[in-house]
């Protein structure tokens, strides 16, 4: 049985409550549910597609952009069963392509697939932060 991995924002539990997302928040004196501003992400969906035989995921443009990812910018690839996650790191081992204004992150390896347990032509989840950027189908 595949087990579930849970989506989180600067550290925080996101879970869905109905249409709204909501981070998981330790209050001192419990648990409490805060609303996510939408300025604070932007979730979408990329189809996924292949290159040279490989899954391809292509990211570009706003989606990075309007979060804080440049050009440049170092960042980090987590791959856990049913995840990809991209978290800026400033000695990270991966850099963002492309040129001022028009960010890429391309990743290319048959890993995705195995990862998101999906295929090329299969559509992806995306949530972009100005920390990460998480995937998963």
């Amino acid at each position: 049985m595949k087990k579930e991995q849970e989506l989180t924002i600067r550290g925080r539990k996101v879970i869905k409550q109905g249409s709204r997302l909501v981070v998981e928040v330790n209050t001192g004196r419990g648990k409490a549910l805060a609303h996510i501003a939408k300025e604070e992400l932007t979730q979408t969906t990329r189809k996924l597609g292949s290159n040279r035989g490989k899954t391809r995921l292509w990211l570009e443009g706003d989606i990075l952009s309007s979060h804080g990812w440049h050009t440049g910018d170092r960042f980090d690839v987590v791959m856990i069963d049913g995840v990809l996650k991209y978290a800026k790191n400033p000695n990270g081992k991966r850099k963002v392509a492309g040129k001022p204004g028009r960010p890429i992150i391309d990743t290319n390896t048959d890993k995705l697939s195995t990862t998101l347990n999906a295929k090329a032509g299969d559509v992806v989840n995306v949530i972009a932060t100005a920390d990460s950027i998480t995937v998963q189908k």
